[in-house]
């Protein structure tokens, strides 16, 4: 049995050890809110149960079942991918996604069925929730760290261990993947198409899961039919969902051919084993062809085939080692700078990986302790390095100002320091909020980090339409109005001290398996 396989049936295998209710919770109170580098500690749950009956239930009392929950807009964040498209997450509606989670968990059993096939041999690395061999039965809490942690068994182990069978490696992914997702295919996927287009069955919300699932998530977003929230952890369950019927269809056709492969998936991104470049051609037609089925299209930008072993291996990382101060306690700015400059070099040649944020990870120790053994002014420099990093990676933004507020705490005693960090903050937020719609991403991170410190007011103009920063101004929750009494989406700024740390809310890196 390969180790991908071994893999898929141990995470299944663990997931039916855990009871309902631990899943539950963790679905409602960690995998509400898109992952910790979307939006600050802030945006955390501080209650939200699964009730007894869902807020919106199938409507019987006509000739025919009617399912209209209310209908919601998406809370949504972005954050700049590369100069001309964004990255947007969205959050959903409370009660939307309280009855996502309640029909899901009442039929987990179908639901752990669709996601794990006999007869599939496409083998996801990507299930949301994070169980563990180390604990049976329970749960984690870093979904970031979890996903981390699974693409890197999929890419550096797993795949790596079975490729000396093979010859070639054929990559591809998905194109526009989360927005392009067609609200229908949910019901196809766990049901298929064929049942659900049945006379009679495409308004049988009583039967259905499917059914329920597609109309939750359209009223989520508008009424739309294209497109689900990314960043909750219900939406991954879904994509899940949708993609474990296309890998098994692609399984089963491929495996008709006679064709000897090896298939792995982490979320939308496909690697594929197999013996010749005719193999890969067959593999990759046969899944485009799947996938739009669904509606779904490849990414044939970044679809391509290597000789084993290139393909294998993240090169970046191996670029990155000799600048790596992953194994020093204590660095001085010299090699501070080094690393960063090679940081830099790596990034140009490896753009869009995570070399940013690993090098931004590793300024402080496991337990979030900051390595720097300055002099004063050598600090100045390296906070005026570590702002314009973010210019290379908007999404490492967030762990800049943990790196800053680790600064800022070690050097209390220090006016001349924490004068010029007051200085260089509010010049960068007063110039952000001149324009509040294109900086919302940076302006969520920096207001927390300001109010949390108590740095100094923050004069914000009269009309701000985003609701993270009108909820942060306010400090309290100003979106899905009215919120149930017994939901609580928010948490209080409260005296410096007394916030969680920026870099305990990430965590991304550190050993949190």
């Amino acid at each position: 049995m390969s180790l991908p396989k071994k893999h898929y049936l141990e995470t299944k295998k663990l997931l039916k050890k855990i009871p309902k209710s631990k899943i539950s919770k963790w679905l409602l109170e960690e995998g509400y809110y898109p992952e910790p580098y979307v939006v600050p500690p802030s945006f955390e749950i501080q209650k939200f149960e699964l009730n007894n009956n869902p807020f919106y239930e199938v409507d019987n009392s006509g000739a025919q079942p009617k399912f209209d929950p209310d209908r919601n807009d998406l809370v949504n964040v972005s954050f700049p991918k590369t100069q001309l498209t964004n990255r947007t997450f969205g959050i959903i509606a409370p009660k939307i996604y309280h009855d996502l989670v309640w029909y899901i968990m009442n039929e987990w059993d179908l639901v752990i069925k669709t996601l794990f096939r006999s007869t599939n041999k496409i083998y996801s690395y990507s299930f949301p929730i994070p169980v563990s061999k180390k604990n049976e039965g329970d749960l984690g809490h870093l979904r970031a760290g979890r996903m981390i942690y699974e693409f890197l068994e999929m890419a550096e182990n797993d795949l790596v261990a079975e490729a000396y069978n093979y010859k070639y490696i054929l990559k591809t992914d998905i194109k526009n993947f989360y927005p392009s997702i067609y609200t229908h295919s949910i019901a196809w996927a766990i049901h298929t198409k064929k049942l659900i287009r049945t006379k009679g069955n495409r308004t049988n919300y009583n039967k259905f899961l499917g059914l329920k699932l597609d109309r939750l998530v359209q009223n989520s977003n508008d009424g739309c039919t294209n497109g689900i929230a990314i960043g909750p952890a219900i939406s991954d369950i879904i994509a899940e969902l949708v993609l474990s019927a296309v890998d098994n269809d692609t399984s089963k056709i491929i495996d008709s051919k006679k064709i000897d492969f090896l298939g792995v998936r982490f979320k939308d991104d496909y690697r594929f084993l197999c013996h010749s470049k005719e193999d890969a051609n067959v593999i990759i037609k046969t899944l485009q062809k799947q996938m739009a089925q669904y509606n779904l299209t490849l990414n044939e930008s970044k679809s391509n085939i290597e000789e084993l072993p290139e393909g294998l291996f993240r090169e970046w990382t191996a670029d990155f080692q000799p600048f790596s101060i992953r194994y020093r306690n204590k660095i001085n700015y010299k090699k501070f700078e080094s690393s960063l400059r090679g940081t830099l070099k790596v990034d140009k040649k490896h753009e869009g990986t995570g070399v940013v944020d690993r090098f931004l990870s590793e300024l402080t120790t496991n337990k979030n302790v900051l390595k720097f053994d300055f002099k004063e002014k050598d600090l100045e420099k390296a906070i005026s390095l570590l702002l314009l990093l973010k210019e290379r990676r908007n999404k490492s933004f967030p762990q800049i100002l943990g790196v800053i507020e680790k600064i800022i705490r070690n050097n209390k005693g220090k006016p001349k320091i924490l004068s010029k960090i007051n200085s260089i903050i509010k010049n960068t937020i007063n110039e952000k909020l001149k324009n509040i719609e294109e900086n919302e991403y940076d302006l969520i991170w920096l207001i927390y980090f300001v109010k949390s410190l108590n740095l100094f007011p923050i004069k914000f103009p009269k009309k701000i339409k985003s609701p993270l920063i009108k909820s942060l101004k306010a400090n309290r929750t100003e979106f899905f109005k009215p919120i149930p009494p017994d939901i609580k989406l928010f948490v209080t700024i409260k005296k410096p001290g007394k916030n969680k740390e920026l870099l305990d809310h990430l965590a991304l890196f550190k050993n949190n398996i």
